[in-house]
């Protein structure tokens, strides 16, 4: 006999799923034997109060899979030739859903890290872009035109993992013209952002036990990946010009060196710019001493001084170094397009571990990227972005230094998204980021760069003036004890 059915009409889970998993449960569970018969469709959604469309719809989920069968002018049943299984003691009702079971999986607790999505309605976050700023018109008739031109089994189909070729060849003349990389389509990597063209370098090159660079302050998910690689993290200095390229040196010196991860044009968090004496410095030493070097250039193209130094990747290199980069900082991070440069050998071996990771990218996505490309609308929107962030950079840095005066300390930078902010040492950032959570405000405490140093990146770009005007008010009001 069929037990009492619960519906949680706060799930997201459809109803007929709902009835369809409790009835699946019960007959696993030995409460429902063979042939057992069903209530009626009518009669099941008088008794739970939903429309009997769910009910139908679940009776069908279940005799599509032979949990059930209809015999016509007797009812619905539980197939015959399931296993006969004795009830189980019924102690509670039967919860909604499924369990998991207990998976012996032991992970290292750096793994475990705080995800920074907020719903608040004020922000300073990490540096993330305004969607508002979205050409959502363009890119609309962009992913029309993607779904609907053309052969659509070879559209949407598998492709290439390297990416869709003129899509690279796009962006190897794009990287040409604002950034002096000569490359060519052969010698790109279509990927879904910078973490996953990281994770592939770390997969290929990085061994367990392996040393790899990184600057003292850094991008902690990157210094996850190298650990969960195997990789041993040996920690640079930064100064006020960046990474400090002679403790680079000394550490490659002492040490055998696999890798050097880095993010020259605007140091993350910092947003500290390498002078290029210290790039030249770097591209020698890596040379010199066969090391790879990870350029990761999140966020080029927002750069408000004057011409920025051209990325690493652009001189001599020999080979050494990947350089990275992606559209989620331009356009959005749910726009899960990025691209990793090399040379093409490397580029090929790389393209065979992704596509036993991720067969490939959204050939759909790819096509509407291109399409931007192919109209101009991407760089337009860019150069607007670019104006509009500048202003909006002026402006926390204006109300940061009129409302919080001596509570803060910072440089204006001259690119990137956000502004590295140092607090004095008596605020407690765990606290005040607490409060002003309470208040609608969404900043991080800083607490994975380091305690030591009480600072954070306050981002701009995602907030107008208001809204920036709003979210240091409500800062101030926080740090008030």
């Amino acid at each position: 006999m069929l037990r009492p059915i619960r519906i949680d009409r706060d799930s997201p889970l459809p109803h007929y799923r709902q009835i369809s998993e409790q009835i699946i449960d019960q007959i696993q569970q030995g409460y429902l034997q063979s042939g057992a018969r069903l209530p009626s469709s009518r009669l099941l959604s008088q008794q739970l109060g939903i429309h009997r469309k769910s009910i139908v719809h679940a009776y069908e989920e279940l005799q599509l899979m032979d949990w059930i069968y209809t015999a016509t002018g007797r009812g619905t049943f539980v197939s015959d030739d399931l296993p006969d299984i004795g009830p189980k003691k019924l102690t509670s009702l039967p919860e909604t859903g499924t369990s998991s079971p207990t998976v012996d999986i032991s992970l290292p607790d750096y793994m475990t890290m705080a995800e920074s999505v907020t719903h608040l309605p004020y922000h300073l976050d990490d540096g993330l872009p305004d969607p508002r700023l979205i050409p959502f018109v363009e890119l609309e008739r962009a992913w029309k035109s993607a779904l609907r031109r053309g052969n659509q089994y070879h559209r949407l189909g598998y492709a290439s993992p390297q990416g869709l070729p003129p899509l690279r060849e796009a962006i190897a003349d794009y990287l040409s013209r604002t950034r002096g990389l000569m490359v060519t389509a052969d010698h790109i990597l279509l990927t879904r952002g910078v973490t996953h063209a990281f994770h592939l370098a770390l997969t290929a090159m990085v061994k367990p036990g392996d040393k790899v660079i990184v600057p003292e302050l850094n991008w902690a998910n990157g210094n996850n990946a190298i650990r969960f690689h195997g990789g041993s993290l040996l920690k640079a200095r930064i100064d006020e010009k960046g990474l400090n390229t002679d403790h680079v040196e000394e550490l490659m010196v002492r040490n055998d060196v696999r890798m050097i991860y880095l993010t020259p044009h605007h140091q993350y968090p910092t947003t500290l710019i390498m002078p290029a004496a210290r790039r030249i410095q770097l591209l020698e030493l890596a040379r010199k001493h066969g090391v790879y070097v990870f350029e990761d250039d999140y966020d080029f193209d927002f750069h408000y001084g004057n011409v920025p130094i051209m990325p690493l990747a652009s001189a001599r290199h020999d080979g050494l170094l990947l350089y990275a980069g992606s559209f989620t900082k331009a356009i959005s991070p749910a726009f899960r397009v990025g691209y990793l440069v090399g040379d093409p050998a490397l580029i090929n071996e790389l393209t065979k571990i992704r596509r036993i990771v991720d067969r490939q990218g959204d050939p759909t996505l790819e096509h509407a990227l291109l399409e931007l490309f192919r109209l101009d609308v991407l760089p337009r929107s860019l150069r607007r972005a670019r104006g509009l962030y500048q202003k909006r950079r002026d402006v926390l840095a204006s109300l940061l230094a009129e409302q919080l005066g001596d509570r803060v300390s910072f440089k204006v930078p001259d690119g990137g998204m956000a502004i590295w902010t140092k607090f004095a040492p008596e605020i407690n950032l765990t606290d005040a980021r607490q409060r002003a959570h309470r208040l609608g405000l969404s900043f991080s405490d800083g607490a994975g760069y380091g305690r030591e140093w009480n600072a954070t990146r306050l981002g701009f770009a995602s907030s107008n003036e208001e809204e920036l005007e709003e979210a240091v008010r409500i800062l101030r009001n926080s740090l008030a004890v």
